[in-house]
C-alpha cells in the first residue's frame, strides 16, 4: 500500500537544499537544469546512515535513483501539478502544521519537559482549600478572595486543624465529603500551578496562596513517596470472541494451568496455544510497561504483584479473555531519554504550555523590538464606554485611531487596528466586569497574537531550516500525486493489464506444499505414546482426547494446523507423507504431529495473490514510465565531476 509518508520518507532522501546555489561545477543536467556537485554530495552524505540497501551506498546506484527522482519532479512540473488548487491548499496545510514546531521557545520547553520528568518519579499525597475567583474578576472580587485565603492559612498557622479550616473556608464543593483531602497524584494530574506548588511544598507544610483558573488555593502536603518502576512479563491469552464463550476461555486457561503444573515450559504453552500472536511467537513475552498503562488495571495490579522472577500468577478474567501471567523482571523507573518523546508531548496539551508560548512571545518582542504601548491603553480606557458596548463605534472617524500602536520591521500597526480587534471580541468583553482589566488583557492578546502571525508569515524568509524542510513537503507532494495519478491509480483500474501481467508471470506465484497436519503435546512422554498407538489403529482424535484426558485431568493438548513448506518451520526428521507421525522432545515437553493430508505445490489463483501483484504490476509499470522519462528529457552527466565526487566520497 502507497502513503504519503513513504513518498516523503523517500524525497527526504533527496531533499534539504538550499534556497539558491552559488554557480558551480555542474554533475548533470536534465534539460536545461542543472545540479551542483555539491547539491549531490550533501545529500549523499546527510541521508546515508538512513539506507539500508548497501547497494544504494554505491556512488553510481544512488545517482541513478537520485536522476529517476528528479526525472519524476520534471514531469510533475510538465503536467502543471504545482498549479493544482488541491495541491496548493495541502502545500498551505502542512506549512501550518509544520510551522507550529518553530513557534515556541526551545529552551523553556525543554526545562518544563526535564521537571516533568523528576516530578514523575514521585507521587503527592494533599489536601487544599480553595476559594473561587473568576478569572476576569474585578479588582475588587479579586482582593476578597485572596484576604479570604490569607486568612484561611493564618487559621492554619496558629494550630487549627487543616480539615476544620478546609470546612470552614473552602468552596470546593468536594470538601463536605473529603475535608479538603484530595489522595493522590502526580505530575500531569492537576492544572500547572497547583501542581507546582505541590511539589514546591514540603511533607507537612502549607503552601503561600497560589492562583488557577478556579481561584485562589493553599495545599498541605500530606506524603510523598516514590513511584513503582516498570515491569516485565509474559502471558498466556486465551480470547473470548464470537468462536469462545467465557466458560470455554476458561475451561482451556486452566487445562494450560495444569500443564504448567505438570512442568511444562510457560514459553512453550504460550508459543503454541496464546491467543495473542503478537506476544506468542516471543514465548508469551510483553513489552515492559508501568502503572496506569495497560488498559486493564486488573492485569495491571497482578503483574506487579507478582514478587520474584518466574512467579506465575492464578488465572484471571479480563475483558479480553483468560491469562495466566509471568513475572520476568522488575525495572526501575524509566531514563529521562527514555520518556522524553511522551513527555514532550503532554507538555504541549498541558496548562504548562502556556508558559512556553509567554516565553516565545517575549523573545519576539525583543527580535522585533517591539514595548508597551502604555499611552496607548490609557487612551482606550478613557474612550471605550464603561458598558463596553461596541455597537455603532466606528474607529475611523476619530484622527487618534491613525496614530501608531507599534511596528514590527516595516509593517506598522495603527490604534484603528487595535479598535478593530476589540469590536471583533466584543463578546468576550460581557465576561469582565472590570473595564481596565478587559483593556489590558485585550491589548496583550492582541500583541501576542500580531506578533505570532508576523513571524508564522514571514517564516520561510526568516528560518532557514524551516524554508529548507518546506522545500522537501513541497517536492514531496508533487511527486505524491504524480506517482499516484500515472502508477498507483493506473494499476488498480487497469483490470485487463493486471490480469494479462498475471498470466505472463504466474509461475513466480505459487503456493508450497502444504501439510495438514494434527499437533498433540504432553509434559507426559508416555501418554503421547498411548495417543501415536491409538492413531495407528486409527481411531477417532474424539475418542483419543477420552481416553487420555480422563475427568477434569488434561494431559494431552490437541489442535489442528496447517505447515507451508518453506514458510513454517518443519520439525526434524519430518516426513511429508499421509499418516506419517513424527514425535519430539523439548526439554520435559513432548509434542506429536500427524500428517493428515499433503497438498502439492500450485500456482495461486489471481484473487489469492492480487495484493502481491499489484505491488509488482506497478513496479512494472514505474520501469516502462521512467525509460520514457529518460527518452523525454535530455540527461547528462559529467563523467569528469562524477569522478571526482567519488574519490571524495569514498575516501
Amino acid at each position: 500500500m502507497r502513503t504519503k509518508s513513504l513518498v516523503f520518507l523517500f524525497g527526504f532522501i533527496f531533499l534539504g537544499l538550499a534556497n539558491a546555489q552559488q554557480k558551480e561545477e555542474v554533475l548533470l543536467s536534465i534539460d536545461n537544469s542543472q545540479i551542483p556537485i555539491s547539491e549531490f554530495k550533501r545529500i549523499y552524505l546527510k541521508n546515508i546512515d538512513l539506507v539500508t540497501d548497501d547497494s544504494q551506498k554505491d556512488v553510481d546506484e544512488y545517482l541513478d535513483l537520485f536522476i529517476n527522482y528528479k526525472l519524476k519532479l520534471r514531469e510533475a512540473q510538465t503536467l502543471g501539478l504545482d498549479k493544482k488548487d488541491s495541491y496548493l491548499k495541502e502545500l498551505e496545510g502542512y506549512k501550518k502544521q509544520l510551522s507550529s514546531s518553530y513557534l515556541t521557545d526551545t529552551r523553556t520547553s525543554e526545562a518544563l519537559i526535564k521537571e516533568a520528568y523528576d516530578r514523575s518519579q514521585e507521587r503527592i499525597n494533599a489536601s487544599h482549600i480553595l476559594v473561587m475567583v473568576k478569572p476576569n474578576a474585578s479588582a475588587k472580587d479579586t482582593l476578597q478572595a485572596y484576604q479570604k485565603i490569607l486568612e484561611a492559612k493564618e487559621k492554619i498557622k496558629n494550630g487549627e486543624e487543616f480539615a476544620t479550616v478546609a470546612n470552614a473556608y473552602s468552596e470546593d464543593p468536594s470538601v463536605a465529603k473529603n475535608n479538603g483531602l484530595l489522595g493522590w497524584f502526580s505530575t500531569f494530574r492537576m492544572v500547572y500551578p497547583f501542581e507546582d506548588a505541590a511539589y514546591k511544598t514540603k511533607v507537612g507544610e502549607v503552601s503561600n496562596p497560589f492562583r488557577t483558573q478556579f481561584g485562589y488555593h493553599i495545599v498541605k502536603v500530606n506524603k510523598r513517596e516514590k513511584k513503582l518502576g516498570e515491569v516485565s512479563v509474559a502471558h498466556i491469552m486465551i480470547a473470548i470472541n464470537d468462536k469462545r464463550t467465557s466458560q470455554e476461555a476458561e475451561q482451556r486457561i486452566k487445562e494450560i494451568n495444569q500443564q504448567l503444573d505438570q512442568g511444562v515450559s510457560f514459553e512453550s504453552l504460550a508459543k503454541q496455544y496464546s491467543d495473542d500472536p503478537s506476544t506468542a511467537v516471543q514465548g508469551g513475552k510483553i513489552r515492559r510497561f508501568g502503572q496506569g498503562i495497560l488498559n486493564s488495571e486488573k492485569f495491571e495490579k497482578t503483574a506487579f504483584a507478582l514478587q520474584k522472577k518466574g512467579e506465575l500468577s492464578e488465572p484471571l478474567e479480563t475483558k479480553y479473555g483468560w491469562h495466566i501471567i509471568k513475572l520476568i523482571e522488575k525495572h526501575a523507573p524509566k531514563s529521562f531519554e527514555e520518556q522524553k518523546n511522551e513527555l514532550t508531548n503532554r507538555v504541549k496539551k498541558d496548562s504548562r504550555s502556556k508558559l512556553v508560548t509567554e516565553s516565545f512571545i517575549n523573545s519576539l518582542k525583543e527580535k522585533y523590538q517591539v514595548t508597551f504601548n502604555t499611552k496607548a491603553v490609557s487612551f482606550f480606557k478613557e474612550v471605550i464606554p464603561d458598558s463596553m458596548n461596541f455597537v455603532g463605534w466606528d474607529v475611523s472617524k476619530n484622527e487618534d485611531f491613525k496614530k501608531e500602536l507599534f511596528r514590527i520591521k516595516d509593517q506598522a500597526y495603527t490604534y484603528g487596528d487595535f479598535g478593530e480587534f476589540l469590536k471583533e471580541n466584543a463578546r468576550v468583553s460581557q465576561s469582565y466586569s472590570d473595564k481596565s482589566i478587559f483593556i489590558e488583557k485585550m491589548y496583550a492578546k492582541y500583541e501576542s497574537t500580531t506578533l505570532l502571525k508576523y513571524y508564522e508569515e514571514h517564516l520561510e524568509n526568516d528560518n532557514q531550516d524551516y524554508a529548507n524542510v518546506i522545500n522537501e513537503y513541497r517536492d514531496g507532494l508533487l511527486l505524491f500525486d504524480l506517482m499516484e495519478s500515472k502508477i498507483w491509480n493506473a494499476s488498480k483500474t487497469d483490470t485487463i493489464g493486471l490480469k494479462k501481467y498475471y498470466e505472463e508471470h504466474k509461475d513466480e506465484y505459487v503456493q508450497n506444499e502444504t501439510y495438514k497436519v494434527l499437533r498433540a503435546s504432553s509434559s507426559k512422554r508416555e501418554a503421547l505414546e498411548k495417543v501415536k498407538k491409538l492413531l495407528e489403529k486409527k481411531v477417532a482424535v474424539e475418542e483419543i482426547k477420552k481416553e487420555v484426558n480422563k475427568g477434569d485431568i488434561v494431559l494431552v493438548l490437541f489442535s489442528e494446523e496447517e505447515l507451508i513448506k518453506g514458510e513454517d518451520k518443519l520439525p526434524k526428521n519430518f516426513k511429508a507423507q499421509e499418516d506419517n507421525i513424527t514425535l519430539l522432545q523439548e526439554d520435559n515437553f513432548a509434542t506429536l504431529i500427524l500428517v493428515k493430508e499433503v497438498l502439492p505445490s500450485r500456482v495461486k489463483t489471481f484473487e489469492e495473490t492480487k495484493g502481491e501483484l499489484i505491488n509488482n504490476f506497478q513496479e512494472d509499470i514505474e520501469r516502462k514510465w521512467l525509460d520514457e522519462l529518460k527518452d523525454k528529457y535530455a540527461v547528462k552527466v559529467n563523467q569528469k565531476a562524477l569522478k571526482k565526487i567519488k574519490k571524495e566520497l569514498l575516501k
